[in-house]
């Protein structure tokens, strides 16, 4: 199967520096991403920011994308006016969730790298993603989440839920290994994290159990009296990122964004799985354990939800996802990283703190 060419390294290179293009363009001014509903759009409006920037708003119906839209504001002097200094090699991508009269507004911020830096290791933050593909893959034969999965390795049978839950809920290791078996190596990377589908940069090959995923083992589907065997699949293509993983800021707040607001976004930005699915991947990510509790808890209060998938790799990076909603309604997506060597987790809960505060305001 050939490879998707807009997954090209060169072609995302070209992509990045029409971005930056953009950005000396724009100075601080960005066009918010919108999930509204589709037709025309409507005039851009100035939102203003705690610090004097603002960011122009636009509501268009747009499908899966593969990164923003537009330049998202930079926060970098706001935060540090603030007493916040960014940490070296640190990434912070940040969204503002308005629904006005005239559709949603996304209203996009960044510090630091931003949404399209890959200079971190996506860690378990990653395992989303992986979640989404096997259950793509299931999807394409005709079974949901509740398809029970037999290997040929020896393994007891489980249902595909009942791996994929614990593998974002609690960060499986396990589990995240057997969801990227599932799905098959090849496939996950060259059909599911496609431009397409709105992820060209996001790549996985890395085992995080010790399970070998160069091929994925003999394995039978059954379902409703339906059953389907799968043959063993070899993966015959070389990974973008060799024998790693890579991913950016806004392609995992993308999955974590078009999870949780399923309901509210337009058929085309939907992933194509059974609702019962979707609903429990939501629930997984709510029972997270995050990074950026303490800071939602000082800004915006207690009795806040938050949908997270944390990372932490132990001598590489600390990270987290997430999809925020405070007690009042507002609601705003998150996402950053930070460098152990630059503070790690600790470092992140700030920066997160800093981010949230100038948004909230």
């Amino acid at each position: 199967m050939a490879r998707d060419p807009r997954r090209s390294p060169g072609l995302f290179r070209l992509h990045i520096l029409l971005i930056l293009a953009l950005t000396v363009a724009a100075t601080a001014i960005a066009a918010g991403r919108t999930a509204g509903a589709g037709g025309t759009p409507a005039r851009a409006k100035a939102v203003p920011l705690a610090g004097g920037a603002s960011a122009a708003t636009i509501t268009d119906g747009l499908g899966p994308l593969s990164g923003p839209p537009s330049p998202p504001v930079a926060l970098d002097v706001a935060l540090k006016a603030r007493g916040y200094d960014i940490p070296d090699g640190a990434n912070a991508y940040a969204v503002r969730v308005v629904d006005t009269p005239g559709g949603r507004v996304y209203e996009q911020y960044q510090a630091g790298g931003g949404p399209l830096a890959g200079n971190f290791w996506p860690a378990s933050s990653i395992k989303v993603l992986a979640a989404l593909g096997a259950l793509d893959f299931a999807h394409s034969l005709g079974f949901t989440g509740a398809a029970t999965v037999t290997f040929d390795d020896g393994s007891d049978p489980q249902t595909i839920r009942s791996i994929y839950e614990p593998a974002i809920r609690d960060s499986s290791n396990y589990d995240y290994d057997r969801l990227v078996r599932i799905a098959g190596r090849d496939r996950l990377n060259d059909e599911f994290l496609s431009a397409k589908n709105g992820f060209p940069v996001t790549s996985l090959a890395r085992s995080y159990s010790g399970l070998e995923l160069d091929e994925s083992p003999p394995m039978v589907l059954e379902e409703g009296g339906r059953r389907a065997a799968v043959p063993a699949r070899k993966a015959e293509h070389v990974p973008e990122c060799g024998t790693g993983n890579c991913s950016n800021l806004f392609e995992m707040t993308e999955s974590v964004r078009r999870i949780v607001l399923n309901d509210q976004i337009p058929p085309e930005q939907r992933f194509n799985l059974d609702p019962a699915d979707i609903k429990a991947l939501s629930a997984a990510l709510l029972k997270a354990e995050g990074f950026f509790d303490d800071a939602v808890a000082h800004v915006l209060g207690p009795g806040a939800r938050i949908w997270s998938k944390p990372g932490d790799a132990d001598g590489r990076d600390c990270l987290d996802v997430t999809f925020i909603q405070a007690k009042n309604g507002k609601r705003f997506l998150l996402a950053a990283t930070v460098p152990h060597s630059s503070g790690g987790c600790d470092a992140l809960g700030e920066l997160a703190e800093g981010v949230l505060g100038l948004l909230a305001r």
